[in-house]
């Protein structure tokens, strides 16, 4: 089995390889190419002498600058690229903060950005991969659902998952509480990356969701009380995705977010740490975690291993619902439960979603299809669409200004005619 990883300048690439290490056991992987910009070399110079530190002369590890000799008769390929670096994500949380709106990387403005640059790299590597390769594409590229949104229902390529570290996580936590296994547990869990909504929890042939509430409430989440109190949960019936703060909980997240300052700007203090530390030791290091991402490689891994078994076995990914959901969209990509076989994911029946979970969800699905739009037509005019349509987007007052200072911004990356 080859393995690209596209992007593998990042400081997470060690907690993949890690993975990999973890499932080669179950899986022949006979290589696995690291791929990076030449703009990042030093980068994946000092991740790939590392990685190859790590493997102890397991599998092979190559690295290149040449994305086509990186995929070519890949089996797997995962994109885990920030197109423009953590520079372009100081903006996308900076701008929107001069205009008193929540700047996040992956959320509202922030993620608006984001998205806009990312698409034209994203259209360009996946039509290389269905050039060169039968691989499916696993994607953690940010904003990871809007991304799959894009690949499934607007490039047509359907061996494309979007991944995200939270489901795995919330699995975890639940499986810790409760005391019993991961793969015991069962949960009705649906709604957008980032926005997504857990209803019921089943352990085995037991609803336990009523008592697991009661005795996890906001602790699972570690959500300060402010930010989200426990009546709200007692309102919605939901166990929501921390993400929903910024929509619920706007004024505060905002102060909040002015008075810890721009979170990329300690992400790359992070980063530069994390590289002078890879080139002196041989195992990963504890300052890791500081990164966030827990336990993305865990959820990359296990669902490449599920893959290639075709092992039956449930995993939580960003892919078209197809009836999982039965009052929202077949064609909506939303973050569901899936029956993994055949190597392929297939959404297993959840029935309907709660009213308020279907609102959200609705509204920004049509904001993420306006940006494609955007994108697709170079439109100025789709993308205020798009803007005023976010809940945590601008007013008419300031819209055209702030879609001109994301532009300038994002010269080199966006291009809206």
């Amino acid at each position: 089995m080859k393995i690209a990883v596209i992007g593998a300048g990042s400081t997470y690439t060690p907690e993949l390889i890690k993975g990999f290490m973890e499932i080669s056991k179950d899986v022949n992987i006979d290589e696995v190419v690291l791929h990076d910009i030449e703009k990042s070399s030093e980068k994946l110079q000092i991740l790939y002498e590392f990685t190859q530190k790590l493997v102890k002369g397991g599998f092979k590890i190559k690295k290149t600058f040449e994305i086509i000799e990186a995929v070519q008769g890949a089996d797997y390929v995962i994109f885990q690229f920030r197109v423009g670096g953590l520079l372009a994500r100081q903006n996308d949380e900076r701008i929107p903060l001069s205009h008193g709106l929540i700047g996040q990387e992956t959320t509202g403005i922030g993620g608006f950005a984001c998205a806009l640059r990312t698409f034209p790299v994203v259209r360009k590597y996946v039509e290389i991969v269905d050039k060169y390769s039968k691989a499916t594409i696993i994607n953690f590229t940010n904003p990871s659902g809007h991304v799959t949104e894009f690949v499934l229902n607007y490039l047509g390529f359907d061996r494309f998952i979007g991944l995200c570290n939270i489901p795995i996580n919330l699995l975890k936590m639940i499986s810790q509480i409760i005391g019993c296994k991961m793969e015991d547990i069962f949960l009705k869990y649906y709604g957008l990356n980032h926005l997504t909504f857990l209803e019921k929890v089943y352990v085995k042939d037991q609803d336990i969701t009523e008592k697991l509430m009661q005795n996890m409430k906001l602790h699972l989440a570690n959500i300060p009380s402010q930010e989200f109190p426990e009546w709200v949960l007692d309102a919605l019936r939901l166990y929501p995705n921390a993400y929903l703060r910024y929509y619920l909980s706007e004024k505060t997240m905002l102060e909040k977010l002015k008075k810890e300052g721009i979170r990329a700007e300690k992400v790359l203090s992070i980063e530069s740490k994390l590289l002078e530390l890879y080139k002196k030791i041989d195992q990963i290091p504890l300052e890791l975690s500081q990164r966030g991402g827990s336990m993305y490689s865990t959820a990359a891994a296990y669902l490449i291993r599920d893959l290639s078994l075709s092992s039956g076995t449930m995993h939580i990914v960003n892919t078209k619902n197809n009836g999982a959901v039965n009052n929202l969209p077949d064609d909506y990509v939303l973050e569901i439960p899936c029956l993994v076989k055949a190597g392929r994911v297939f959404p297993v029946t959840l029935g309907r979603a709660d009213e308020f979970a279907v609102g959200l969800t609705h509204t920004i699905k049509m904001y993420e299809r306006l940006t494609i739009q955007a994108f697709l037509e170079k439109s100025k005019q789709k993308a205020i669409k798009a803007m005023l349509l976010h809940p945590l987007g601008p007013g008419i007052e300031d819209a055209q200004q702030l879609l001109e200072e994301i532009l300038k911004s994002n010269r080199d990356f966006i291009d809206l005619g």
